[in-house]
């Protein structure tokens, strides 16, 4: 197995598809413009993303930046409001 193919193999084995596979919310741009409004969909979008590539990481036996992005993502989960 090639080193390009080897993210993309492992999340598609994960069933999450390709990190590019999903989009932001919005273009980044309008973050900065409305952010009250729109910190609930970007914190989700973060922690689908951190947690992506903490499992990539800890494939790899990446053991701190594992840590880290489950960090990130823990802290970005903390900023999604629960929805009813």
């Amino acid at each position: 197995m090639s080193a390009a193919n080897f993210p993309s193999r492992l999340l598609a084995r994960t069933g999450r598809g390709t990190l590019a596979a999903r989009k932001p919310p919005q273009d980044p741009p309008s973050y900065s413009r409305q952010p009250a409004a729109n910190a609930a969909s970007v914190a989700e979008y973060i922690a689908d993303m951190t947690g992506e590539l903490a499992r990539v990481a800890g494939a790899a036996r990446l053991d701190m930046l594992t840590y880290l992005l489950n960090m990130a993502r823990m802290e970005a989960e903390g900023h999604i409001t629960p929805r009813p």
